[in-house]
């Protein structure tokens, strides 16, 4: 009888270890086995943001990581097979806290733009053809630059750029074509402007910013509208939502217009605004999210080729894969995936080519990035 006893009791431990290891579920039910088991990568101290962009044209996904404390970038090229060689380490200013990939300089090799929180400026450093790279040149913006990214906001086919400042402003670099770039336009973008993402939202053919709010009490995100010149129209108020850290755009009902994702970490809870295509958005209910969402990766997740949203919780230790219905709503309950500790943020890409989205995240105190593989036999009628 004992024997049999601490047979059970062994396989619920076993049991309760592979739920940890593998979905670390807090709900009601199991969460699918959509990824197998991570393949971890050492990276910098206490890495901040990760970028999946293929930054040598050999058509597989690289990753970036912004390592804060070190003042360092981590590169590790993919070699499409879901591995990645031994990383590259490139140094930066002091501070290093968010980035975005464009070709700056016209020579169709991708380049890296990174907010140094530290110094106030912007690093444009450039691709080179032999899978190196070289910091061009420093621009600067102001006290505590805290995100950046990129678009043509004149219509001159050159990359520019747009960085928001920690509590109250946002910044327009024009780029000159050569990797280098002027200070055009400075806008007040407070309170505490967040992260942002830039797309056409208005279908006039111009870019805009939608800018996410991360003020206390603050309960709106703000659109500005691009002139196509280089300069915006005074932001317009955008109700809902709740001191939101991270926004982005992708049509999530299949209408062919953007609409907004954002995540607010402090109130445990994600956002959804419906574009109408004309610069109006209509806001839905908010859900709820784990514990401190944050940085959000839309994709096909589940296999039915409707936009999934997958959200990484950064006082929660886990990511959530919420699955759409392709009209704007989403399936219940969520599922959690443990990761580790203080998981920082997360991109997602075809690592290894298969067709399916696959999953990387950084942990912030432990200096590690994991890839989460998806896999091809997941059972996705659970889903």
């Amino acid at each position: 009888m004992v024997k049999k006893l601490l047979r059970l009791d062994l396989k619920t431990i076993a049991t309760l270890l592979g739920a940890l290891l593998f979905a670390g579920c807090v709900q009601s039910q199991p969460s699918p086995d959509l990824f197998a088991l991570p393949v971890s990568y050492m990276v910098g101290e206490k890495p901040e943001v990760i970028l999946a962009k293929d930054m040598n044209n050999d058509e597989f996904p690289d990753l970036l990581v912004v390592n804060s404390a070190s003042s360092s970038l981590t590169y590790l090229e993919g070699i499409g097979d879901g591995t990645f060689k031994d990383s590259q380490t490139i140094e930066t200013g002091r501070e290093p806290f968010a980035l975005d990939v464009a070709d700056f300089n016209g020579d169709r090799i991708p380049d890296i733009a990174l907010c140094n929180y530290g110094d106030g400026n912007v690093s444009i450093i450039l691709g080179q053809k032999d899978g190196l790279f070289k910091l061009k040149t420093e621009v600067k913006v102001g006290r505590l630059p805290i995100a950046i990214s990129s678009g043509d906001f004149n219509n001159d086919e050159i990359i520019d750029l747009a960085v928001s400042l920690r509590f109250n402003k946002l910044f327009i670099l024009l780029g000159v074509g050569d990797g280098t770039f002027k200070v055009a336009e400075a806008y007040q973008a407070g309170p505490t402007p967040a992260n942002m993402t830039i797309s056409d939202y208005n279908s006039d053919g111009n870019l805009d910013i939608a800018m996410a709010l991360n003020a206390v009490k603050v309960r709106h995100i703000k659109l500005f509208l691009g002139n196509g010149d280089g300069t915006f129209l005074p932001p317009k108020k955008i109700s809902g939502g709740n001191q939101s850290s991270f926004i982005i755009h992708h049509d999530m009902n299949l209408d062919g217009k953007a609409d907004l994702i954002a995540s607010s970490p402090m109130k445990d809870s994600l956002s959804i605004y419906m574009g109408d295509g004309k610069g109006k958005f209509s806001k839905q209910e908010d859900f709820a999210g784990e514990k401190g969402p944050h940085t959000i990766v839309v994709g096909g997740f589940t296999g039915d080729k409707v936009p999934d949203i997958v959200v990484c919780n950064r006082r929660g230790g886990s990511i959530s894969v919420i699955p759409g219905k392709g009209d704007g709503s989403f399936l219940y309950p969520h599922y959690n995936y443990v990761v580790g500790s203080q998981p920082r943020s997360i991109t997602g890409a075809d690592f290894n080519h298969d067709g399916m989205m696959d999953i990387a995240v950084v942990l912030y105190q432990k200096q590690i990035l994991e890839v989460f593989l998806r896999k091809a036999n997941a059972p996705l009628n659970d889903v």
